[in-house]
């Protein structure tokens, strides 16, 4: 992510965490490391798992959760 111009950082939640729709002034790619997140975006629900990554434009409202019992460790990306 970083050789695409990304400042990366590395974020983890509790099981049961919810974010409530917002969204971002920067570009955003998040990157799951392990456990998963429901991410909905647009009406539609996707659960990233261990090695998925999403891609969110600048200004895409979003939703997201923590899925299953264990935590969630991903990389954020913001450009």
């Amino acid at each position: 992510m970083e050789a695409e111009g990304y400042s990366v950082f590395e974020w983890s939640d509790p099981p049961g965490r919810v974010y409530a729709p917002h969204a971002h002034p920067e570009d955003q790619s998040h990157w799951v490391i392990s456990g998963a997140i429901a991410l909905e975006v647009g009406g539609e629900e996707y659960i990233l798992r261990a090695g998925d990554r999403d891609f969110l434009p600048a200004g895409t409202v979003h939703a997201a959760r923590v899925v299953g019992d264990e935590p969630v460790v991903y990389l954020i990306g913001a450009k």
